[in-house]
């Protein structure tokens, strides 16, 4: 389910006009039609410039791919496992929901009208707590930037979420119903082995230079498992493989984040900015239990997302599921893992963080202060938050998209409550701090190299203490 709802990769040829085929052959239905979408929504048949904001404005993008193919798709597939799972929901649910689920189906097919005909952004009418903060970032956009086709790429998204987080909170008896976590269950129950093979392997480390390495590199690559892009299930032997993923480290700042810990101010506290449930959920969990073990940090605080996104994104119920699922696992070495973990939870060695909107809101990282300074603040007591993914990269960076020579610091557009580690596997053609040289040698690799999610980075912002 939703297996290809948000793959970046562009198919050489999707959507490509060319003049001299269109002197030999008629011009197919699919290709005018295209055309014509083009032409009335001023889609421009160009790459995003450099320093502008991502937008599938721009057709040579991922952001057009991702609005014009995966995003339709996404609500078709939700709206066909909707159906065909109507009377488990109903036994779950009871009778009236099935009148709940017809109007979601109603809302759903609305929504996706609305963004393949590149339809201008709805306020919002529900009770929810971001509703007013959406409202008023909505009101306040152009009208050139306030259609799905126009906008900020990360705009339209996390309104496509909010939409559908809405049309589901409005019932009354699917208001607390999460859509993808039938999806996500599934996959952290395929990836049980690969996970007990981690375990094992971390039981009797050291708390060594290398010991730390191997663990950023180990939550890096989880990143890798995101339901929302086709990738190929971790290895059963991962932790003796993951040295042979280096070549595709095209940034690697661990040994600058190891000195951030050790030279931070006690008591130290970290901060990791989840991205996707179960695996990778598990992997973050290892990286708290060696900081905290090692003495690197006191405290680990995780945040999660407030409503479903991007299919698979961490909620306060999936890493409550995820806890509970490992506490009374048969396997005794995942049930007293799990067992551990919710004991650093219950002596607040880990925290799960106050529920933040912030994290699916259209807002970038620079503009936290002044939208939701407490949440900024926090952040700020911490020697170090580890922000996870793709889309938290784009956050960072506020969606625009630099020149790859730019230093990560200057990208942030002064964002830096602290000092800020990027732990990213690269899905989007958006990237910082590269060597001009390291970008020719991948190009000539791999021309679409940054849509695949085989490079990742682990990338540092340090902010330095007066």
């Amino acid at each position: 389910m939703f297996a290809h709802a948000e793959d970046f990769s562009i198919r050489s040829g999707d959507f490509t006009d060319s003049s001299s085929a269109s002197t030999m052959y008629s011009i197919s239905p699919e290709l005018a039609l295209e055309s014509a979408f083009c032409e009335n929504n001023n889609i421009i048949d160009e790459e995003t410039p450099w320093n502008e904001e991502l937008s599938a404005h721009y057709k040579r993008s991922s952001a057009y791919y991702t609005m014009r193919e995966n995003a339709p798709s996404l609500l078709r597939d939700l709206v066909q496992w909707l159906k065909q799972n109507e009377k488990p929901l109903m036994k779950r649910y009871g009778d009236y929901a099935r009148y709940d689920l017809r109007r979601i189906l109603w809302s759903l097919d609305i929504l996706r009208d609305d963004l393949t005909n590149n339809k201008p952004f709805k306020l919002f009418h529900g009770k929810e707590p971001d509703t007013e903060n959406w409202n008023k970032f909505l009101s306040s956009l152009p009208d050139d930037r306030n259609q799905w086709f126009t906008s900020v790429w990360l705009h339209a998204q996390c309104y496509l979420y909010r939409r559908i987080s809405t049309i589901f909170k409005r019932t009354e008896t699917l208001c607390h119903f999460d859509y993808f976590s039938h999806s996500k269950m599934t996959a952290t129950r395929q990836l049980v082995y690969v996970m007990l093979g981690i375990l094992k392997a971390t039981r009797n480390m050291d708390f060594s230079h290398n010991d730390f390495e191997v663990l950023l590199k180990l939550s890096v690559w989880g990143n890798r498992c995101d339901l929302s892009i086709q990738h190929n299930p971790p290895e059963d032997n991962i932790m003796t493989r993951i040295s042979g993923f280096d070549s595709d480290l095209l940034l690697d700042q661990s040994d600058d984040i190891l000195r951030v810990l050790k030279e931070a101010r006690s008591p130290v506290f970290v901060d990791i900015v989840c991205d996707n449930a179960g695996y990778e959920l598990f992997t973050d969990l290892i990286l708290g239990e060696y900081l905290f073990e090692a003495g690197l940090a006191r405290q680990v605080r995780y945040h999660v997302k407030a409503i479903p996104s991007f299919v698979s994104d961490a909620t306060v119920n999936d890493f409550r599921w995820t806890l509970r699922y490992l506490r009374t696992h048969a396997i005794s070495e995942l049930a007293a893992f799990g067992n551990k973990i919710h004991g650093f939870m219950k002596d607040k060695f880990f925290v799960l963080s106050d529920l933040s909107h912030f994290w699916t809101s259209p807002h970038s990282c620079s503009s936290m202060r002044k939208v939701l300074p407490c949440l900024y603040v926090r952040l700020s007591q911490s020697a170090l938050v580890i922000f996870k993914g793709d889309e938290h990269f784009r956050r960072l960076l506020g969606d625009i998209n630099p020149h790859p020579a730019e230093s990560f610091v200057k990208c942030l557009k002064g964002f830096l409550p602290t000092s800020i580690c990027s732990l990213r596997v690269i899905k989007s053609n958006i990237f910082c701090g590269m060597q001009d040289y390291t970008m020719s040698f991948i190009r000539e690799e791999d021309s679409r190299w940054m849509l695949t999610g085989e490079k990742a980075v682990i990338q540092l912002a340090e902010k330095i203490s007066p």
